[in-house]
């Protein structure tokens, strides 16, 4: 498996190669190796599977070889490590270029002991080919490479391996071409990307994840309690839903629940990539309709979106009994005039420790801490921004330090600018 079909295909290549120089091996097969799958005559197989849901929980092989593991979908690798489970020597390998600098590799590196791994690393220097040590004193490669005795001291006095592939001069001219120090230090020597320009401290996001299970944990079908958290969902508690819709990546569904004053659970978070938005709307409102949830906070910019949600709710409320009926709201929250006041709230938020995130809820947290702004700005980038642009749009409802009223006659627009779409649903505030 890798980041891409491509990526896990590439690793697959070298398996077929092998086996086909070695004609011993090739006679016992079969049949001959396809372009992404070969078995044994025992029934044994070794195949390239697509990054994604159905085909990580399909297969039970005994060895799974994770490459790219930074490219792929946090979600997808979680659901592909229980695919060994079943076997009686299972074997997990991961590998990949630190290109997140927080997510499950991170943490299983860091981790590895504890959780059963071993760890080996390499740098570029490890794998290159065996060069002199007078290159670095040759004044005129000093002279075009101004820097040179910076990547002297990354070397480290190494002068390659006998079996290395890559020749020194291509380690130059990547010197060269760096667009920046970190890129070199990353896609070079393995290192970790920088934590300059977080939005949020990795230390506050930390500090918000429960030890415990504080979430019931329910069936999906019956809904009823599998697994007893400290905060269940109950009768009269404050429950709100903020959506991050995603047009071509991924949509992020985030629910807060008011466990005290201040203080605010993560209660729900779902994540859908390429799902069409009726899927999304009707898993949605089947959330909001089973759990009685106030208010939902979905990003302007789908306009569309937001009014078939709040049509939903509205059909889906009139079939309920009148004494089970209850009042949804649908806002629209404008991000270009409110990100700065949002990313405050957010940072203040994580900061006096006031939410708390299941451990459960996984890909949240990595999100939360992979939340960069784009370097030399104050902007947040448009990557890693599903989940905390959720979780902010939810976060409209609490805002730290001011209390916000509703009038009877507040119908259309609060003071932040925020339009509600009910479809007819709701004419009054509370």
């Amino acid at each position: 498996m890798g980041g891409s079909f491509t990526q896990a295909k590439e690793v697959y290549d070298y398996f077929e190669k092998y086996t086909r120089a070695a004609p011993g091996m090739l006679a016992t097969l079969p049949k001959d190796p396809t372009l992404n799958y070969t078995e044994s005559d025992t029934g044994k197989y070794f195949k390239c599977v697509t990054a994604s849901p159905k085909q990580v929980r399909g297969p039970h092989p005994d060895v799974l070889l994770a490459d790219e593991v930074c490219e792929t979908k946090d979600e997808l690798i979680l659901a592909a490590l229980p695919m060994v489970n079943s076997s009686k020597d299972p074997l997990v390998m991961m590998t990949s270029t630190f290109h997140k600098i927080f997510g499950i590799f991170q943490e299983t590196w860091d981790n590895a002991e504890d959780l059963g791994y071993a760890r080996f690393s390499w740098d570029i220097f490890d794998v290159a080919e065996q060069f002199d040590a007078s290159m670095w004193d040759d004044p005129e490669l000093n002279e075009q490479i101004k820097d040179l005795d910076k990547l002297k001291e990354l070397a480290a006095g190494k002068l390659g391996d006998p079996n290395g592939f890559i020749p020194i001069r291509n380690i130059l001219d990547a010197w060269k071409a760096k667009p920046s120090l970190e890129h070199f230090m990353v896609e070079a020597m393995g290192s970790r990307p920088s934590a300059k320009g977080l939005v949020l401290d990795p230390v506050d996001v930390d500090a918000s994840i429960c030890k415990d299970e504080l979430i019931d944990e329910r069936d999906e079908d019956t809904m009823e309690v599998i697994n007893p958290g400290k905060y269940g969902w109950f009768p009269g508690a404050v429950n709100v839903l903020g959506i991050d819709w995603g047009f071509e990546g991924m949509t992020a569904v985030t629910g807060l629940q008011r466990i005290d004053d201040n203080r605010k659970i993560v209660n729900y978070q779902k994540n859908y990539t390429q799902v069409r938005a009726n899927v999304i709307i009707e898993e949605t409102v089947e959330h909001i309709i089973r759990h009685k949830v106030q208010v939902v906070y979905g990003d302007c910019e789908a306009k569309f979106e937001n009014v078939e949600l709040a049509n939903k709710i509205q059909e889906e409320m009139q079939k309920l009994p009148h004494a089970e009926r209850f009042t949804c709201r649908v806002v629209e929250v404008a991000f270009g005039k409110e990100k700065g006041e949002m990313l405050g709230n957010l940072r203040g938020h994580f900061e006096q420790r006031l939410i708390l995130i299941p451990k459960q809820f996984a890909v949240a947290k990595w999100q939360l801490k992979r939340y960069h702004y784009v370097e030399g700005s104050d902007k947040p980038a448009k990557e890693h921004d599903h989940i905390p642009d959720s979780l902010m749009c939810a976060l409209q409802h609490f805002k730290i330090h001011r209390k916000r009223r509703y009038t009877h006659k507040d119908t259309q627009r609060d003071d932040e600018g925020s339009a509600t779409l009910t479809g007819g649903l709701m004419k009054t505030r509370f």
